[in-house]
Parts: C-alpha cells; structure tokens; sequence
C-alpha cells in the first residue's frame, strides 16, 4: 500500500484525504472551509496546518495539490479567480520534509477517472468540471495534455463576441459568468416556481451544451466525463445537458459518443489529487 496525501482545493470547501494510489481508496478523509478567514494568506497557513495535522504520526511524505486557478508547467499559479495565490508555488510554503506537486483541479479530476474510474481503457477522452467555475481536462497519446504553456483548462472563461449583420446586433458575454455552478445556483436559490425554474435550466442546459458541444468537435475524444456539483446533485440539469449536448455535435457519427457521469464523484479531486505521484 502507498499512501499519499491529495488535497482538492475547492471555491468553497478544501477536502484533504489520505489516498492508497494503488488502489485509489481513500483511507481517511476531512472537509474544511477553504474561505475561513478574509486573508487568502491565513487561508493557506489553515489549509497547511490541516494537511500536516492529518500526516501527523504518519511516515506520508508526499503531498499531492489540485487548485482551481491557472497552473503554469511548472507549477506556478498564475491568475487569481478564487484566491489571492498569484506568483505562487504552494509546494514552497510546506516544510521541505515533504515531496508536494501542484497542479490544476480539473487535471487533478480527469487523472483520477484515467486511473480508477471510467477512463482505465480509454486513450483519448475529456472531463468537463461544471463546479465553482467551468474547466476541462484532455487525455490523450497516454497523457493529460496541459498546452504550450499549462493553461490547456477552459472553455468558457473567456468573453465571447457574436454580430448579427442582419439585424445589426451584437452579443458580447462570458459564459462562465451565466453557466457556472456558482452562477446556476445563485439563480436557483431566487426561482420560487417550478416552471421558471423548468424553463431556466433548460436554456442554461442548452447554452452550455453549445460550448460542450463545440468542444467536442474541437478535439474529437471518444468520451466525456461529467464532474462538478451541479451535474453531480442535480440529475434533471444533468439529463438536460447530455440530451442538448448531441444536437450541437457536428458530426453525425459522433453523436452517440459516451457522456457519463464521473464515476468517482465528490472524491474525484482529493484522488486525482494524490495520483500525481503514480
């Protein structure tokens, strides 16, 4: 048994879990807040302090992290979404006694589906994490493919620019700031009736099917991978969005193409987390 330490750096909450990366098995686990203080510093110093309290007493040296900001190739974050962690390579703030590498959450996710969930047998799929934010992994030729520079992760973080010359009108939005889990919920929490609320999620579905869509024309995988709370706890969404997702694949022989439901759901990240080191 090799024991490992993941840590899934969430929006919300952080998970940190000890991992047997053999067989994937998480043999003890604990959740905190990833906000609890106002101080992104302190935020981390807590985060530390929680994954050393959990090693304590162990032999564990090696510390595996997924955080959801933008990760150069070299492990750098390089942006700031949910924390103030620009510049930052968190394996320098643990003591040097532990082995740590950090990468990006979503890559974190599909590495965990590549060694323990649906992707064993696959050599080219995407998972797509539809949670805080939007993001995507790909794995292909026997690796997770970061890009020239590790920011191969979104695909809808960006501001889009659409123009009507017909009717001489123009659409500019981003479609992280509308489809988001974050976004889809906050618009739930406000929605009393049952057909608005019917009505919202289909359009939603459906707008985001249209980017998941294009995606899959882009890269051409043989699966997808569905991750993140919402598609995770809301199984009318989820239904919505695989069913919307066939009508904007181009290609006919494509349409039948597998979309399932991460097999290791909530422990996705903590898992895939620790199998950095496999």
């Amino acid at each position: 048994m090799t024991k490992i330490i993941g840590i899934d750096i969430g929006g919300t909450k952080t998970s940190i879990g000890i991992v047997d990366i053999k067989s994937g098995k998480i043999l003890k686990k604990i959740s905190i807040p990833s906000k609890k203080n106002g101080n992104d510093k302190k935020n981390l110093d807590y985060i530390i302090s929680q994954t050393l309290s959990l090693a304590k007493n162990s032999s564990i040296k090696k510390i595996g992290i997924g955080v959801p900001e933008l990760i150069n190739n070299k492990g750098i974050i390089r942006g700031a979404y949910n924390f103030k962690w620009h510049n930052k390579n968190l394996a320098q703030y643990f003591p040097k006694s532990f082995h740590v590498k950090v990468d990006s959450d979503v890559r974190c996710h599909l590495r965990a589906e590549k060694f323990y969930g649906h992707g064993k047998k696959n050599n080219n799929f995407i998972y797509v994490n539809i949670g805080t934010g939007l993001s995507y992994s790909h794995y292909k030729n026997n690796t997770i493919y970061s890009g020239a520079n590790g920011f191969a992760i979104h695909f809808a973080s960006s501001k889009i620019s659409l123009y009507d010359p017909k009717n001489e009108k123009k659409v500019s939005l981003t479609p992280e700031d509308l489809y988001s889990g974050k976004a889809i919920m906050e618009y739930l929490k406000k929605t009393k009736t049952l057909k608005k609320r019917s009505k919202y999620l289909n359009n939603i579905s459906e707008s985001l099917a249209s980017l998941i869509g294009n995606l899959i024309n882009s890269v051409d995988p043989s699966l997808i991978v569905l991750g993140g709370g919402v598609v995770l706890n809301n199984s009318e969404f989820r239904k919505l969005l695989i069913r919307h997702t066939r009508k904007f694949i181009f290609c006919d022989d494509v349409k039948s193409i597998k979309i399932l439901l991460s097999k290791l759901k909530v422990d996705t990240g903590v898992i895939g987390a620790a199998a950095i080191f496999r």
